[in-house]
Parts: C-alpha cells; structure tokens; sequence
C-alpha cells in the first residue's frame, strides 16, 4: 500500500474529509503552540504536532511573515503541523501562475 501524500490546497479548500495536505502562504501571527497562515483565500491556524513546537522539522523557519509551504494532518476541525519548508524569495504570484497553468492542463 502506498503511503498518503499531501494534497495541496488553498486554505478556503480545506476540508474535515482531508487527511493531509499541504498549504503555501505567509505566517501572519505566531504563538507557543501554533501559528495563523494567510494565502489569499483565506486564514487558518496550524497547530505544532505533538503539541510543542520541538520535534517538528522546519520549525526553526517559523516566524511573522516568513513564506512558508507546511505540510499538515487534518485532525478533526484543526491543522497539525508535519513539516515546513521555508520558501522565503519565492515569487507567490509566479506559483499561482504555474498552479493555474497545472490545472487547466489537468496535471
């Protein structure tokens, strides 16, 4: 059996029925144990796993306006931070481009 991937999603497509997917956008606010991420569609809290934020890889990249893609287990209502990758320079009109272009190609 293959393992589960991370979907990617935009924040307002997030749903209870999802397992694991994976979310670019900026972190807008950071607390002891989660942070509020802002994609343009909308804003979400991300909570760390195991409820500290040591222990998760990436964390170290966590701070107010970093552009980051977390990779995160849907648990009920909330988000539980698997992985984050730092994405800082990347150009989020450009992947929005790329993504669009993707999806009408049906790739």
């Amino acid at each position: 059996m293959l393992p589960e991937r991370y979907v990617p999603k935009g924040i307002s497509e997030i749903s209870k029925n999802d397992k694991k997917v994976s979310v670019v956008g900026k972190i807008v606010d950071v607390t002891t144990d989660s942070f509020i991420m802002d994609d343009d569609s909308g804003k979400i809290e991300v909570f760390f796993g195991d409820d500290q934020q040591t222990g998760v890889a990436g964390t170290e990249n966590i701070s107010p306006k970093k552009t980051i893609r977390a990779f995160c287990s849907v648990v009920g209502d909330e988000l539980r931070l698997d992985v984050v990758q730092d994405l800082t320079g990347l150009d989020l009109n450009l992947l929005k481009t790329v993504d669009d272009l993707y999806s009408k190609a049906g790739v």
